[in-house]
């Protein structure tokens, strides 16, 4: 499917400083990017950078000038999505996960699974098998978690989600990870473009390896599963985060914008976890 992404991120400069940003989406096996447009409005030296393990593609501003400061970007982005059978789906062992996937089973700076273990067990270690374990969290997620904007900040993390029960995106990622991680299932946050969500903004999800492959999950349920385009992956929101700001720099807007490409030429069916679960499939974004 090919979709239409459009974002904005505004800033007011009075000192040296420095802005590292990722909009631009990720180029994957089954994400193609074209008509990709980024472009600096106001005085900034400008880098692109690949980062991290997944190769995030950064983009690094140094301003040494007060004044305004917009970055725009715009692409042509498409996606393939496949559905696999969930009785197809395996559990492996841990023996059998690369380096690549291993890193993702550690505990980092927002996900503390090491100190959830206990409670993860308690609540999902008598579920058989690790889809039907990660199903089962993003069902508590979205039943036991408030989607309340303003309930926390860029210090909460996985243990204040699951005591507030209350956050955005990002804290429903970050618990859901945690759960998984403390069950030994690799999980990697994502921040994606998401089709119909409303009001349009960055989103967060995430993603769970089992039988070889990686599986969307999404414990907020506020937007189409099959109407995602990938930005970055990492461990948790500090490898993926939309921008991260040093110096003499603030925020002052932001517009997020995801649409279907005007040349699209097949039909956007919306496809969420009822319509998967009475199909018996699972979601991956190739």
């Amino acid at each position: 499917m090919r979709f239409y992404v459009k974002s904005s991120l505004q800033y007011q400069v009075s000192g040296p400083s420095t802005l590292l940003c990722s909009l631009r989406c990720l180029k994957t096996p089954g994400q193609s990017i074209s008509e990709e447009c980024l472009e600096v409005i106001g005085r900034a030296d400008r880098t692109d950078l690949s980062v991290g393990l997944e190769e995030n593609r950064f983009t690094k501003l140094e301003s040494s000038w007060a004044g305004e400061l917009r970055i725009d970007y715009n692409a042509i982005a498409e996606t393939t999505v496949s559905y696999p059978s969930v009785s197809d789906i395996f559990t492996a062992e841990v023996a059998s996960f690369g380096p690549e996937v291993i890193t993702y089973l550690f505990p980092s700076r927002y996900v503390p699974s090491d100190s959830m273990r206990a409670l993860a067990w308690d609540l999902f270690g008598g579920i058989n098998g690790a889809f039907q374990q990660a199903m089962a969290i993003e069902n508590w997620l979205f039943e036991h978690i408030a989607y309340l904007p303003g309930s926390s900040d860029e210090q909460s993390g996985a243990l204040d989600t699951f005591l507030t029960r209350s956050g955005v995106c990002r804290d429903f990622a970050h618990l859901g990870i945690a759960f998984c991680r403390a069950l030994t299932i690799p999980a990697r946050y994502v921040t994606v473009y998401a089709y119909l969500l409303e009001p349009q903004d960055f989103h967060a999800a995430f993603e769970v390896f089992i039988d070889g492959r990686w599986y969307l999950i999404d414990g907020t349920r506020i937007a189409p599963l099959n109407g995602m385009v990938r930005i970055a992956f990492g461990r948790d929101a500090c490898d993926a985060s939309v921008a991260t700001l040093f110096g003499g720099i603030v925020g002052t807007g932001m517009s997020v914008h995801c649409q279907i490409s005007f040349d699209a030429d097949e039909e956007f069916l919306p496809m969420n976890r009822c319509d998967l679960e009475d199909k018996g499939e699972a979601i991956l974004m190739e």
